[in-house]
């Protein structure tokens, strides 16, 4: 009984490792913040997100496009890590 009883702690004890392991590999973090730009921030592309951050976005991208409508409204920004190395191009 006492060989089942350790055998069973130690599956348990495992199984509880492996599964903090996985707990630990969503490198991400979620922020909700208020977006702000000035009129002359706008047409620079400057936009205020919250009290953390700043973004510069070029005129015309989808990004400048989603945060100049989303001004004076609460967005949930979510940053994770890229699943690898990748290389900027930029288009012209």
């Amino acid at each position: 009984m006492r060989k089942l009883m350790a055998a069973l702690i130690t599956l348990a004890l495992v199984v509880a490792a492996f599964a903090v392991g996985r707990a630990s590999d969503r490198d991400e973090t979620v922020m909700t913040v208020q977006v702000s730009s000035a009129d002359h921030e706008l047409l620079e592309g400057y936009f205020t997100l919250g009290d953390s951050a700043t973004v510069m976005a070029k005129r015309g991208s989808a990004l400048y496009n989603f945060l100049s409508r989303q001004r004076g409204r609460k967005i949930k920004v979510v940053l994770t890590d890229s699943s690898g190395p990748e290389l900027s191009r930029l288009d012209r």
